[in-house]
């Protein structure tokens, strides 16, 4: 038996915290690459004049026109984001997993109805987080005339809640809930799969080294697969709302607008920074996660 079938059952709420926990350590360190991920995806929609010519250039926009603090707009919301979100998405997934291995029933099809279940459900219910998050990183882009100014987390979901009513905070939640089944499918996936395969093919012991090589292969497929998603995600949460009319009506009018005016390719818009952001976040998380559940095997469940 290999030593992650040995691993040990941690209880739901020591699993859940685990994750939001490793959420917001990760998000400490990869915020900047957020903020600069919808930059790019919100530039140049619907074929107006780009923001940036590249990557390069809206960081030294960023840099000579918000300074050091506008690479952590929105730090608060994203806070909020992991606790509710990966909290749920990571934390249910792995309790969810070693259920399935104890029953004797992880196979790969169980794995994948798992991962895709508990992203959508985390989804759903991070949607309010997931609109703040967009809305407080974007908003350095827009004319001061038109910013919305959000003072934080709690301040933008009380503001979106009167001005756009209870339907605006799930604003995108069909976009959201693909790209987390998406990105629970690949990335939780892929990670405990690169894990599994590195232990038995190249003798890695369970440490930092095999957790980083896992992680850098899951983040690879991770971004690949759900860049699209998270681009109409993006637009569609960020998108004006004129007298109580959005500019699209759903994800299809997102993804035919942009193709039409921008072309395929605008579907992984900001990729670099995605990647950047998906690969050491990815790293991160895990990391965190894997060293948080070892301080807790250590001190609070005693040897069989």
């Amino acid at each position: 038996m290999s030593n992650e079938q040995k691993k040990k059952v941690l209880p739901f709420f020591v699993n859940f915290s685990i994750a939001g926990l490793a959420g917001m350590g990760s998000a400490v360190f990869v915020h900047p690459l957020e903020v600069l991920k919808f930059r790019m995806q919100l530039s140049g929609e619907k074929g107006t004049a780009s923001d940036h010519k590249n990557s390069f250039h809206a960081i030294i926009n960023m840099a000579k026109n918000e300074k050091l603090s506008g690479f952590y707009k929105g730090i608060t919301a994203n806070f909020m984001r992991q606790i509710v979100f990966t909290s749920t998405r990571v934390g249910c997934y792995t309790s969810l997993i070693d259920e399935l291995k104890k029953r004797g029933q992880g196979t790969v099809i169980n794995n994948a109805i798992a991962s895709m279940s508990t992203g959508a459900l985390a989804a759903f219910i991070s949607t309010p987080t997931d609109i703040a998050v967009v809305r407080m990183t974007a908003d350095g882009r827009l004319p001061a005339e038109s910013r919305r100014n959000y003072k934080g987390v709690f301040d933008a979901l009380i503001k979106i809640r009167k001005d756009e009513g209870i339907t605006g905070l799930w604003r995108g939640t069909v976009a959201t809930i693909l790209r987390a089944m998406t990105a629970n499918l690949t990335q939780l996936m892929s990670y405990d799969e690169a894990k599994v395969y590195m232990m038995e093919n190249y003798n890695m012991e369970n440490g930092l080294k095999l957790h980083t090589v896992s992680s850098m292969i899951s983040g690879i497929v991770y971004s690949v697969c759900s860049n699209p998603m998270d681009v109409l995600k993006t637009r569609i949460q960020q998108q004006k709302i004129v007298d109580g009319k959005a500019e699209y009506s759903g994800i299809i009018e997102v993804a035919t607008t942009l193709v039409k005016s921008e072309g395929v390719m605008a579907l992984w818009k900001g990729w670099p920074f995605y990647y950047l952001r998906v690969a050491p976040g990815t790293v991160l998380l895990f990391i965190f996660m894997e060293q948080l559940r070892k301080g807790y095997e250590d001190n609070f469940i005693k040897d069989q």
